[in-house]
């Protein structure tokens, strides 16, 4: 009775956004620059405010003018500044509250200032995309007549001057909807263990045992669980679970070479969020392994909220009323002055680094990361990666992007099963190559149909990469089967929140090979 009035409660909620929605998907260029306007006004007072004159500045094109581009190292003397004195308006007019750490996925980890209205933009824009997804089919409501059980890392793990450090899944977490944390599990305890192995077996224990509507949180160590859950667990949820009236249960779902049926664990799974990765990859193995589940695609990171899945097809919906967002085309992103065109001048079909200016303290700040624009009426993206990860041993030049995009096009037209992978870059003989490491979701693949799909598609998107083949000058892609998931070892090395590494020339990563 209580999930049924949670669930009633929500959709009202969800009918009420719907409006919302639609006024932000329809008025995008006048949102993103009252926003603009809106952060200026807001900061004017602090030191960076002050340096670059935000209180003269009357429109968009004063501000390019005005405040040149921001990374993270230009940015660093004022996030000093911050960690020195916290309530020192340096780049925000309002107080830290929480210092978040960032994956560190092109260098060190980074420790981002939040701020009361830099969160609340992001629990905004993060539940308009929860409720869109609601809206879109009054069955998607039942995800909260169970558990929605969610992947988070810690909310604190150090404190600078006062103010705790954690990680965005986990601080993020506690600000959320109090509707919503009533159906989230575990809670905290869990969350803040950071030894994968016994992280993953706390969050098995709760699969096995409770009745899942919801998969959430990090989605790289949320795939990996999946993939544990079907090849490694069963055998042992039969043992701890031993005498208790679950085992019967988990007895019939667990087959002779101890493989579990999880679609006929979690009959009622209907959503699987993703973040920070490229899921397309990954999407044919999922809809085989949880058929019943929608893949809800968001993106957001430590410096804020920037977009979400709110139709049915695959693809990010950009909400410029929780940014100002520019953006530099790809051809320009090494460009010492680059070009940087505002949203109303992107183009379908390119390809650009995005520059954020928000209320968490970014400012034209570069965010490294690279998207496509499939659509521009809303604005829409999809091969989302970090910009600089590029191999290129003989011209080739081969980014993440081409590898995702050609791993999506080989799983879709071979029907292969990925649940990890990656392309490693080496020289044998005197000649460069690629050997791509898989891990497969059944056993089911003909090696030289799946190469010679993912190379036909590396040199459609590649005309570099065609030329180097096609010339003998890169050798042939081979392929290797991973013994155990590289992804999960990166982990282990790094930290909870680490990134799948889908493109190397680290040949560390084929120990893990057969």
């Amino acid at each position: 009775m209580q999930m049924s009035i949670m669930r009633r409660l929500v959709s009202l909620m969800a009918r009420r956004k719907a409006k919302e929605v639609e006024h932000i998907l329809s008025n995008p260029i006048e949102l993103t620059e009252e926003k603009l306007m809106s952060v200026l006004a807001r900061h004017k007072g602090t030191v960076f405010g002050k340096r670059y004159d935000f209180e003269s500045i009357r429109n968009s094109e004063e501000y390019s003018s005005n405040v040149p581009l921001f990374d993270y190292h230009g940015m660093e003397p004022y996030l000093k500044m911050t960690y020195d004195n916290p309530n020192g308006q340096v780049l925000t007019a309002d107080p830290v509250i929480w210092y978040l750490k960032t994956s560190g996925t092109t260098g060190k980890p980074k420790y981002i200032p939040l701020t009361e209205s830099g969160a609340e933009d992001t629990s905004k824009g993060t539940m308009l995309v929860w409720l869109a997804f609601v809206n879109a089919d009054s069955d998607n409501a039942k995800i909260f007549d169970g558990t929605l059980v969610t992947l988070g890392a810690p909310a604190v793990i150090d404190h600078i001057n006062g103010i705790p450090v954690g990680y965005a899944t986990g601080a993020m977490i506690r600000r959320f909807n109090p509707l919503l944390k009533r159906l989230m599990k575990p809670g905290e305890d869990v969350f803040n263990i950071t030894d994968v192995d016994e992280k993953m077996k706390r969050y098995a224990n709760l699969l096995a045992t409770t009745n899942v509507t919801g998969l959430l949180g990090i989605s790289t160590l949320l795939l990996a669980l999946v993939r544990r859950m079907q090849t490694q667990y069963g055998p042992w949820l039969l043992d701890s679970l031993k005498g208790t009236r679950h085992e019967q249960r988990i007895r019939r779902l667990v087959n002779d070479e101890g493989m579990m049926d999880v679609q006929g664990l979690w009959p009622n799974l209907r959503l699987l969020t993703t973040s920070g990765i490229d899921c397309d990859p990954y999407r044919e193995w999922i809809s085989k392994t949880l058929p019943t589940a929608r893949i809800l695609d968001m993106y957001g990171g430590s410096e804020g909220f920037y977009g979400g899945q709110l139709f049915e097809e695959p693809g990010i919906q950009l909400l410029p009323s929780l940014n100002y967002l520019e953006f530099i085309p790809e051809s320009e992103v090494e460009v010492l002055n680059p070009t940087v065109v505002p949203l109303s001048e992107v183009r379908k079909g390119f390809r650009y680094e995005m520059v954020l200016t928000n209320n968490t303290g970014c400012y034209r700040y570069r965010l490294g990361d690279m998207l496509t624009f499939t659509n521009t009426n809303p604005y829409t993206i999809r091969s989302i990666s970090r910009k600089g990860k590029i191999v290129n041993m003989s011209g080739e030049k081969l980014s993440d992007k081409h590898v995702s995009n050609a791993m999506a096009a080989a799983c879709l037209k071979t029907g292969v099963q990925v649940s990890d992978y990656c392309m490693v870059g080496l020289v044998e003989n005197g000649i460069p190559h690629y050997t791509l490491a898989l891990m497969l979701g059944n056993n089911n693949i003909d090696a030289v149909e799946f190469l010679t799909a993912l190379e036909e598609a590396l040199m459609s998107d590649s005309e570099e990469f065609r030329i180097v083949r096609e010339s003998g000058a890169l050798g042939p892609t081979t392929l290797t089967l991973m013994k155990s998931s590289y992804f999960e070892n990166v982990v282990r090395a790094t930290h909870i929140q680490a990134k799948p590494v889908t493109l190397t020339t680290d040949t560390q990563v084929l120990a893990a090979q057969d």
